[in-house]
């Protein structure tokens, strides 16, 4: 193999890992594995990207963000409840104000 075309074999895998970051980074932000999007998104830069746009965010992701926006986890259901609330929307069940 010459000089140019290892050259341009390198500057390729250069690129595709450079793409794959991008649905990384969107998986990553919806609670999926960056490590293992980046591999995929490196060896099929298109598919990966259209599944990361696609894929919810994960149950664990979004409630680790409802509670991060103020939110409260009922004492009860374990569902995730406003900060403010008296009574849990999900169980029904009163929440005392001084409950984390």
């Amino acid at each position: 193999m010459s000089a140019t075309a290892m050259s341009a074999l390198v500057g390729l895998l250069f690129m595709a890992m450079l793409l794959g970051l991008i649905p990384a980074t969107i998986a990553q932000s919806k609670g999926r594995s960056f490590i293992v999007f980046w591999l995929y998104g490196t060896l099929f830069f298109i598919v990966a990207l259209t599944h990361a746009l696609l894929m919810r965010t994960t149950k664990k992701k979004a409630e680790a963000d409802a509670v991060a926006d103020g939110g409260k986890v009922c004492p009860n259901c374990a569902e995730v409840i406003r900060a403010a609330a008296s009574v849990c929307r999900f169980c029904g069940r009163e929440v005392q104000k001084g409950q984390p």
